[in-house]
């Protein structure tokens, strides 16, 4: 029987809806969530749709927007969607709660808002039985993550973290070639985005989370899903810049640009490796959205990987030169007219976590079956790993960049805790 899907947050990433006059950043231009879930619905493999945000009032606007760039872009992409709350509700922020309340036990709902909510409505809805799909970061502290991850095994649902990098076949195959790269020694990676992300994001930046958990979070997922196996994260130094997003947003402190530095330790003969992670939005306009690449060098080989630059570039006198992407979200149409990006690795990412809950539902799996899977579940060693390089970076951070050491479980290799002071 098809899922039925609640989308929480009406915002860039769901349905392209942003509220200033740049628009949606040119990656995902209709939103990533709602046109996949639409399209999924119409080749049956979601049910019921729907949608709740805190602000009531921009729903009208976000329904009309969805039409356009979906429901008369492509052929039977109905876009008629329950939304909540009412049209005349300024702002509250329980809204979803009513929302998952109307949701029967074994559906599932996306949540893409403001990084600290993600905790308090995900333990909602696995209360309720809803299996939850996360923005990354699933959540800013370690210590939330774990009761994620209990809550959700004792309810026996999914809840998993959208990295859709894992289905990105460059990535994957990276992935797969680091484990033939004997043991690690060093990992670089940077994400820069354009200065237009500060309008997009002002409502939170440098107040509830900062540019590390929103992009670093990306290509930090990637460095411990390839290296869990061989080494782990112990110890974090992080540093930023600042003097222009201050100055855009008119408060301090924010961040420009911050860089986490993290010491691993190899498992077999205790040899160290360095990462460093690098993440910005002040970025000037370029070819692309997001500049974004990475280099992995282990004991035995190395792996590098430029993604933002596919050898593949558009010319337009309407929309001038851009390098493009459409491994990720295709949203030109096909010949007949037909939405025609079901083979991106953003689509990807959520039609598979889809299919995982279909089967869990049908009893064909096991929550715990996807322990091992792009998916992402909560409770793996890798999400536990890059929640807590991301929370000891920001601890850092705010203690004057003084380093940061990541405690273990040393029967279950899981991350326990975080410690200013010394190793463990």
């Amino acid at each position: 029987m098809p899922v039925n899907v609640l989308m929480i947050g009406a915002g860039e990433y769901t349905t392209g809806y942003v509220g200033h006059a740049a628009g949606a950043a040119s990656d995902k231009p209709a939103g990533v969530i709602a046109i996949s879930m639409i399209d999924l619905r119409r080749r049956g493999l979601v049910g019921d749709l729907s949608m709740v945000d805190a602000v009531g009032t921009r729903m009208p606007i976000v329904r009309e927007l969805m039409q356009k760039k979906i429901g008369n872009a492509y052929k039977e992409m109905n876009c008629d969607i329950k939304t909540f709350p009412a049209d005349d509700v300024e702002f509250d922020t329980k809204a979803y709660q009513t929302a998952i309340k109307e949701l029967p036990k074994g559906s599932m709902c996306t949540i893409f808002t403001p990084d600290n909510t993600h905790f308090e409505i995900a333990e909602f809805a696995i209360e309720n039985g809803i299996h939850v799909l996360l923005a990354k970061p699933a959540v800013k502290t370690l210590a939330d993550l774990h009761k994620l991850a209990e809550k959700a095994a004792k309810a026996g649902v999914l809840c998993g973290v959208e990295y859709h990098k894992r289905f990105d076949p460059i990535y994957a195959d990276a992935k797969d070639r680091i484990r033939g790269m004997g043991g690690f020694s060093y990992y670089n990676a940077t994400m820069t985005q354009g200065k237009q992300q500060l309008d997009t994001f002002a409502g939170w930046a440098g107040k509830s989370s900062d540019i590390s958990y929103y992009l670093n979070s990306h290509h930090i997922d990637f460095h411990c899903w390839s290296a869990a196996h061989t080494a782990k994260p112990v110890r974090v130094v992080a540093m930023g810049a600042t003097g222009v997003a201050e100055k855009k947003l008119g408060r301090a402190p924010i961040e420009d640009t911050i860089t986490i530095m993290t010491q691993w330790k190899n498992y077999e003969d205790g040899s160290l490796g360095t990462a460093v992670y690098t993440a910005s939005w002040i970025a000037p306009k370029a070819d692309c959205h997001t500049q974004q690449y990475f280099h992995y060098m282990g004991q035995e080989g190395e792996v590098r990987a430029d993604q933002a630059h596919r050898g593949y570039n558009n010319s337009h006198d309407a929309t001038g030169y851009a390098t493009l992407n459409p491994l990720y979200m295709k949203y030109t149409p096909d010949a007949q007219g037909y939405f025609a990006g079901q083979q991106g690795y953003g689509y990807r990412s959520l039609e598979e976590f889809v299919s995982a809950v279909t089967k869990i539902n049908s009893g064909e799996r096991k929550a715990s079956d996807y322990d091992q899977s792009q998916v992402a579940p909560v409770g793996t060693k890798a999400v536990m790993f890059g929640t807590a390089i991301l929370e000891a970076g920001r601890r850092s951070l705010d203690n004057a960049g003084a380093p940061v050491f990541i405690e273990y479980n040393e029967e279950t290799g899981i991350p326990t805790a975080l410690n200013l002071s010394s190793a463990n």
